[in-house]
């Protein structure tokens, strides 16, 4: 089996505002708890607290545990599930279109979503979501289309709609 030119996943700084919302809820909890007119036990109000940030980081360490993308010289591979997996399988010269996507947290982070469009049947939408350094996985795969046009010497022909 040939190696992966780049295996990634998503990356936990990708959950910052995930983590960030937690956090305050977990603010709150204490906050409320903690007011002499809320007749609440102070042990129940200290590990409430911690309930959100707990599970938002459980959430997180799911999330980055059950997908792994690998990009082949020819194929993009998505290896999804926990204890059940599937694989998905992209051929690099079906894709048709490639787009970067970062909001301005994600750019700070340096985290962010590379998006495919493909003519694959199962597969005509992928998103590599996350992940670190996005720019040059991004880079990565428009080269490796690139090639494959030049390699198989195909153009993408757009049709008009009829009607027009």
């Amino acid at each position: 089996m040939p190696e992966p030119v780049v295996v990634c996943r998503r990356a936990y700084r990708s959950f910052l505002g995930f983590y960030l919302a937690a956090g305050l809820l977990a603010v709150a909890i204490w906050a409320v708890g903690l007011q002499e007119r809320v007749d609440v036990p102070l042990p129940f109000t200290v590990v409430g607290g911690f309930v959100p940030p707990l599970a938002a980081w459980l959430f997180s360490w799911l999330a980055v545990l059950s997908t792994e993308w690998r990009i082949f010289e020819d194929s993009i591979e998505t290896d999804t599930g926990l204890i059940a997996r599937r694989i998905g399988n992209v051929q690099i010269f079906r894709i048709r279109d490639l787009a970067l996507r970062q909001s301005i947290l994600n750019r700070l982070l340096g985290v962010g979503d590379v998006l495919v469009t493909s003519t694959d049947q199962s597969t005509p939408h992928l998103a590599i979501r996350g992940v670190r350094d996005p720019r040059a996985v991004y880079d990565t795969l428009r080269e490796l289309v690139s090639r494959s046009a030049a390699a198989r010497r195909t153009m993408i022909v757009e049709e008009e709609p009829p009607g027009r």
